[in-house]
């Protein structure tokens, strides 16, 4: 299994967890999956892969869980652009 597609597989079990826990959960799979990569350029392309696929999902593209995914991974694109 690929890095992209195990992060999908725990935002995917994550969107399920009707706990306060989600939050550290997409965290700790953002991080994984961004140490999967040694290249900036890298991660950012797996981060945009998670981004399109949550973005088309139609349990989770529009709902708060979504939203809350998206902007996660939207800030990491930014702050490992600045990097890069």
């Amino acid at each position: 299994m690929t890095p992209v597609s195990r992060c999908l597989h725990k935002v995917d079990h994550l969107s399920a967890v009707p706990d306060s826990t989600v939050a550290d959960g997409i965290n700790a799979a953002l991080d994984e999956l961004e140490a999967a990569y040694r290249n900036t350029c890298e991660r950012i392309v797996a981060l945009e892969m998670v981004l399109q696929e949550v973005s088309r999902d139609r349990r989770t593209g529009g709902t708060p869980f979504g939203r809350f995914v998206r902007v996660s991974v939207e800030r990491r694109q930014v702050k490992l652009s600045r990097c890069a």
